[in-house]
């Protein structure tokens, strides 16, 4: 009793509980915090025109009414998206072909050694652009093992190896849904602007960590006793006997080949659809919806099942948009009681004696530091966004430079922080203790951050919009 005692006190607390408290406290706040507000060109705030006013109270029944007009208004089109990409990612992954073509993958290059590394890394980078296998990192570890036996690295490789991609590729994404574009919505700027910046970051940020993985295998490889040490047990013989596609090796049918032309093929045009033909989210959103049914024809499934696998898709994408609702709350309290202008005044204070582009990095480094306590990117990016948008207005960066500062903050410290269910059981999975991987990720990280701090610099130089 006593154990499990123990065990309840140090669980993390929950993101409902953490938002909730943060609602609460916003509500306290809007009592204690003087009204104000800056004068507008559209729903631009204008630097040196805050005033304060006359101090607004609300009342509990005045913010419930007012929650379902701004969550539609703010993110009705979003979840039409996010309902639909859902139910087709649903049914992919009913499939298991990307499972398996990712364990053909590392059959096939079972003697390329090291060129494993990049093929891997940009592969699952791909999927965590689009916000998927975040989640799902963890079912690969095993994957993860197998190739640190191959490669004589060790057990902090093979997260690496798993995590990294996916992880690194969400945080730069120029099509992550998640906190891109939905930071793109919360500030009224179109949908999926800004890609040149992202990408070329992106694609720096995964040759760096392809690189830094390289380096750690040869620096094992250099010495024998890192693989006794780590796999000279053969405990992790059940592992790998759970590596997805592993067991029964088999080339991919036309039919597989086909699910995954089409999946990468549709994701592909959904990035490239809105600033190449003008097509906003609920038409790029609506596009998905005969992909899936087409994925489902590929997959062999009758109607029946093709709606229960993509209605399940769509649970997934549930507690997100419960979380955006219960943000809205948040946003009610702030702009209603006139108190968000007076947020901004007095955090633009400090930031205003900075120069525009160290203000930028300084909202970057705010991001990071919030990312510990509210450890998911649509939650933050729902909770911080309000705030950061005007905020930007008011210190002389652009708004697109608010959303990509949180993207970046938001993303940075996911491998850092204990409050991250996937990192800690992909560490436990791996039977990897924090301190060691904090001492594997930390040098990699610190030079990641050096090239996002460069690119704030260089997105505040070029007016980045």
């Amino acid at each position: 009793m006593k154990e499990e005692t123990a065990k309840k006190k140090k669980a993390p607390m929950s993101m409902w509980k953490i938002i909730l408290i943060v609602i609460a406290a916003v509500y306290i706040m809007s009592f204690l915090i003087p009204s104000g507000s800056y004068e507008r060109d559209g729903t631009m705030a204008i630097p040196g025109t805050y005033q304060q006013t006359d101090k607004i109270y609300l009342n509990p029944a005045e913010v419930i009414l007012a929650v379902g007009d701004l969550t539609y208004t703010t993110f009705g089109k979003l979840f039409v998206t996010l309902i639909i990409m859902g139910g087709m990612m649903g049914i992919v992954n009913s499939t298991g072909v990307l499972d398996r073509a990712l364990g053909n993958m590392i059959h096939r290059l079972r003697d390329k050694a090291l060129v494993i590394i990049p093929i891997y890394i940009f592969a699952t980078a791909l999927l965590g652009c689009v916000g998927s296998m975040i989640s799902t990192v963890v079912l690969f570890v095993p994957l993860g093992i197998t190739i640190a036996r191959q490669l004589k690295a060790d057990r902090i490789f093979a997260v690496g190896l798993v995590i990294l991609g996916s992880f690194t590729g969400f945080m730069t994404s120029p099509i992550n849904p998640l906190t891109g574009v939905l930071g793109q919505e919360i500030a009224g700027l179109a949908p999926y602007s800004g890609a040149g910046l992202r990408t070329i970051v992106t694609i720096v940020n995964l040759a760096v960590v392809s690189a830094y993985l390289i380096f750690w295998v040869k620096r094992c490889q250099k010495n024998p006793d890192v693989y006794e040490k780590n796999f000279g047990d053969g405990s992790d013989a059940a592992e790998e006997a759970a590596v997805p596609g592993a067991e029964n090796y088999r080339p991919m049918t036309a039919r597989e080949i086909a699910i995954l032309v089409i999946f990468f093929g549709a994701f592909i045009f959904f990035a490239a659809g809105g600033p190449t033909l003008g097509l906003g989210m609920t038409e790029l959103g609506s596009i998905m919806l005969p992909v899936a049914f087409i994925e489902g024809i590929l997959a062999h499934y009758d109607i029946d099942e093709t709606m229960k696998r993509f209605v399940r898709g769509t649970q997934d994408m549930c507690g997100v948009m419960v979380f955006m609702v219960l943000a809205c709350v948040m946003s009610v309290i702030l702009n209603n009681s006139g108190i968000l202008d007076t947020i901004v005044y007095y955090i633009s204070i400090p930031l205003g004696h900075l120069s525009s582009s160290f203000a930028a990095v300084g909202m970057f480094i705010a991001n990071a530091l919030i990312n510990f306590f509210i450890n998911s990117g649509s939650g933050q990016t729902a909770v911080m966004m309000p705030i950061m948008a005007p905020l930007s207005d008011v210190i002389g960066v652009t708004r697109q430079m608010a959303v990509l500062t949180l993207q970046y903050g938001d993303g940075f410290t996911n491998l850092f922080a204990p409050t991250s269910v996937n990192l800690m059981a992909c560490l436990a999975m791996a039977k990897v203790d924090l301190k060691s991987w904090y001492k594997f990720l930390t040098p990699c990280y610190a030079i990641l951050f050096v090239i996002m701090v460069i690119s704030i610099f260089a997105g505040t130089a070029i007016g980045f919009h």
